[in-house]
């Protein structure tokens, strides 16, 4: 079955194949980069990319919403996501200044439900979020990354040893 794309008569040939083969080609291509820029080609392209990301890696929380991140990308299961500038690491920046991970949960929460994997970098994580992620995702969940994170204790770490397994 041909692809539904609209390019322009001088670039058609980005569309001259099914859309399977597509897919097929996309399950090869790893890198977010990569990945980002065949969603470039054309419209075709770009929703089949979209529907077929399983990783997601956001560079500066503040740059897109949890809501658009589902709107874009509907069936992830790994997330990578930055909070916090680097130059918080260097004590420039209040200590509970922002990024926290506990509204993009809520959402994940209802659409991300076979969530795998979540790395998260200077986020804010309280011991409410990892219990939220602990009985959310605990089904199909398998890796959590808390790199320079802040906000939590020992009795949220508890909840995913628990529930997640």
């Amino acid at each position: 079955m041909p692809s539904s794309c609209s390019c322009s008569s001088s670039s058609s040939s980005c569309c001259s194949f099914p859309d399977e083969v597509l897919d097929d080609v996309l399950v090869f291509l790893t890198r977010h980069e990569d990945r980002n820029a065949v969603s470039l080609v054309c419209k075709a392209w770009f929703h089949t990319e979209r529907a077929s990301r399983r990783t997601v890696f956001i560079g500066n929380c503040y740059a897109v919403s949890p809501e658009q991140l589902v709107a874009r990308f509907p069936k992830i299961t790994a997330l990578l996501m930055k909070g916090r500038p680097r130059f918080t690491d260097f004590g420039l920046v209040p200590h509970n200044w922002g990024a926290s991970i506990f509204p993009w949960l809520h959402v994940m929460a209802k659409y991300y439900p076979a969530l795998e994997e979540l790395r998260l970098k200077r986020m804010t994580v309280s011991d409410e979020s990892l219990e939220l992620i602990a009985h959310s995702f605990s089904s199909s969940f398998r890796v959590l990354s808390l790199t320079s994170c802040d906000g939590f204790s020992t009795d949220g770490l508890a909840h995913i040893t628990k529930h997640c397994g």
